[in-house]
């Protein structure tokens, strides 16, 4: 487990040692016999050019970079956030905006890690239950499936293959570019950050991060300037030609605290579009590290 209080003293030195940049001056040590240096074994100069690689890397850092790099070690790491994160299968319920009411479900999100975001495989299945209305006209539940093979999405309703809509596969593969952990693998995938600026969101002071992607696609992100948690993603889409873009914002919680494999993941993200509600998702059971076939991703029917 990722103990809460070792965080905290993980970024308070390292916070204390980004804004000073320098080691206080030590008194200087009497005058000794001077000694024939003694080699030292291999293990131990490793570890010391490691060491001082780590101290050089922390003094170059710009200040965005010192906020996400913060932020990647709160979240587990990148050694750990890499192999945690190959595999991943997570499941809950989802709450969907519609113009005859909400309707709920079943979530069930899978994925497995590619080079870059963008080319990661993932499948969303839903089982959703209608409005009252629609159930009380006989309307059954419906089930959804989308996913993206590495070259194209695909759909399928109750088990039969159908044609999506284009924005419905736009606002599906911003997954891929536009979510939380994009930011957590910004350096992995060449993606550009800027620091906007502080700024207080319902009483929560953050830092303000721009992410551009090597596609030129832009997100915003805001990290608690207290904790290092990504609060709230924003973007932009252009859903239907000659048409203003759509603006999407998600914001995340981690109410209750939960800790996966040494790594911090949220358990309920909440998405508007235009400022309007559009879908809740809560997690409540998380593998990772999971073993999938990758032909679930290509097919409707699993083997």
């Amino acid at each position: 487990m990722l103990a809460a209080g070792l965080c905290s003293a993980t970024i308070a030195f390292a916070l204390c040692s980004l804004a000073t940049g320098a080691q206080e001056k030590q008194p200087e040590a009497p005058a000794q016999k001077k000694e024939e240096p003694k080699a030292q074994p291999a293990a131990e100069n490793s570890k010391g050019k490691k060491q001082e690689k780590a101290k050089a890397d922390v003094i170059t850092m710009s200040p965005v970079e010192k906020v996400v790099e913060l932020a990647i070690l709160l979240y587990g790491g990148r050694p750990q956030l890499e192999k945690v994160r190959s595999g991943i299968q997570e499941t809950g319920t989802i709450r969907l905006a519609t113009d005859q009411g909400d309707i709920n479900g079943a979530y069930s999100f899978r994925s497995l890690k590619r080079e870059k975001s963008w080319e990661d495989l993932i499948r969303v299945d839903l089982e959703l239950s209608p409005p009252s209305d629609a159930q009380r006209q006989g309307t059954n539940s419906i089930k959804y499936t989308i996913a993206y093979n590495g070259a194209s999405i695909w759909s399928a309703q109750n088990n039969q293959y159908v044609n999506s809509k284009a924005e419905v596969e736009a606002a599906f593969r911003a997954q891929l570019t536009h979510e939380f952990t994009a930011l957590l693998r910004y350096k992995e995938d060449g993606s550009k950050i800027e620091l906007i600026g502080p700024e207080t969101v319902v009483g929560v002071e953050s830092n303000v991060v721009e992410l551009t992607n090597p596609q030129g696609e832009k997100t915003r992100y805001w990290v608690s300037i207290k904790t290092y948690r990504i609060l709230h993603a924003e973007y932009e889409l252009k859903l239907v030609e000659g048409q203003p873009p759509t603006k999407y914002r998600v914001s995340y919680y981690y109410s209750p605290y939960r800790v996966i494999q040494n790594t911090l993941v949220p358990t309920r993200k909440v998405m508007s579009q235009d400022g309007k509600f559009v879908q809740e998702v809560t997690l409540t059971d998380f593998q990772y590290s999971a073993k999938l076939d990758p032909e679930i991703f290509q097919h409707l029917q699993e083997k």
